[in-house]
């Protein structure tokens, strides 16, 4: 691939960018202190997104809207029609461009293994899994998305959290530190997630709040008990050579990453890398 290139990571709820000059100079885009939207093609609006992306390029780095060739490694990717989705929507900024989707597991791989084996797992407001065995992406485990499936992911936990907070299956200081003297109101999570637009990314937006209190037995307990809910996936779909090299992407496996890591050697799995997210290792791959 030849020429100027922008490269996008895009999850559910954000989305990371970089773009690389033909000089050798790269930018990575959201800057410090910004963010940039995602979007899934399963239920994301394209118009919120693109019209958020674009603003963010032109005004940091306007070249990359007219960059010789824009590669997406995309959530919800994983098929030729929600690909096309994806496709259908960068094209109503980027004009005549040469537009490459792929998957964000793909994207996973290749930033976190380079030609490396191993099993690659994301995990943040959704989850999947799947073997890279240094050149080719494996994907025998379906993904189910948050109302189905994604456990251990964001959303899985922020779904649980909730569930245990109105069925009152908290202690009280733990509720307490999570939501405050009055606790979740009811009304205001129902409009909240159901309402929603994108609801998986309202769920896993709860389990940001767990995070700074890992010291609570009730926090610890509810995070490792999604992740062994997960690690059982795991072993369910890929043999013991396939999963015993794990690298992991991701907010939740990169804020939990040593419970993440505890998780996955009960099961033989050891986890040799977990990165927020695979962006710096896209860079040096289509910089080779």
């Amino acid at each position: 691939m030849q020429g100027n290139i922008l490269i996008g990571e895009v999850g559910g709820s954000s989305s990371r960018w970089a773009f690389l000059a033909t000089d050798g100079s790269t930018v990575l885009l959201p800057l410090k202190g910004d963010r940039i939207p995602g979007f899934n093609p399963v239920s994301g609006d394209p118009e919120v997104f693109m019209a958020a992306v674009e603003v963010q390029i032109k005004a940091a780095c306007p070249h990359a809207m007219t960059a010789d060739h824009v590669v997406i490694y995309g959530a919800g990717c994983g098929s030729a029609e929600r690909r096309q989705r994806m496709e259908d929507a960068l094209r109503t900024r980027f004009k005549g461009m040469p537009i490459d989707v792929r998957s964000d597991l793909q994207g996973a791989a290749l930033g976190l293994c380079g030609t490396r084996p191993g099993l690659v797992l994301i995990l943040g407001t959704g989850m999947n899994a799947g073997y890279f065995d240094g050149t080719q992406l494996h994907q025998p485990m379906p993904s189910l998305g948050y109302v189905l499936g994604d456990e251990g992911s964001g959303a899985d936990i922020g779904r649980c959290l909730l569930q245990d907070a109105f069925y009152q299956r908290i202690p009280d200081s733990t509720r307490e530190a999570l939501f405050g003297p009055q606790g979740p109101a009811l009304g205001d999570v129902i409009e909240q997630v159901y309402r929603s637009s994108f609801p998986s990314r309202e769920l896993a937006s709860y389990t940001a709040l767990v995070l700074p209190h890992r010291d609570h037995t009730y926090v610890h307990d509810l995070v490792i008990s999604r992740f062994h809910a997960m690690a059982e996936l795991l072993v369910t779909f890929f043999p013991s050579d396939q999963r015993a090299q794990v690298y992991a992407t991701g907010s939740v496996a990169w804020g939990f990453k040593d419970w993440l890591a505890e998780c996955l050697l009960d099961r033989g799995m050891t986890l040799l890398a977990a990165e927020q997210d695979p962006l710096p290792g896209l860079v040096a791959h289509h910089g080779r």
